[in-house]
């Protein structure tokens, strides 16, 4: 369990640094590459502890799909970035695929 919370503190931080790279444009570039910096550090540093026990193809794939589908949710919603049918259906698939790939995984351990 300790290693999923890894893997959720990853893409979280992941999530929040690609925000500020964006934010820090539109508003204080400085303080918007700093928080990018510190984010990205934490989300790598907590992958790396969540691959301790969770198959890298699990991990890379839930942190780099989870944290795209919740940057494409947040873009929409803070900076007013379009979110059509395409975008929608791509969110779908990952999360499908996110979904496939864990169950893949699981069936062979």
């Amino acid at each position: 369990m300790r290693y999923w919370i890894f893997l959720a503190l990853a893409i979280l931080t992941e999530v929040v640094g690609t925000l500020a790279m964006k934010w820090g444009q539109l508003n204080a570039p400085v303080l918007g590459l700093v928080v990018m910096y510190v984010m990205l550090i934490v989300s790598y540093m907590a992958l790396a502890m969540a691959v301790k026990r969770i198959p890298i193809t699990v991990a890379y794939g839930a942190w780099e799909s989870l944290g795209l589908v919740l940057i494409a949710l947040m873009a929409a919603l803070l900076f007013n970035e379009n979110l059509g049918l395409m975008k929608i259906s791509a969110i779908v698939l990952m999360i499908v695929g996110i979904v496939l790939l864990e169950r893949g995984t699981a069936s062979h351990d």
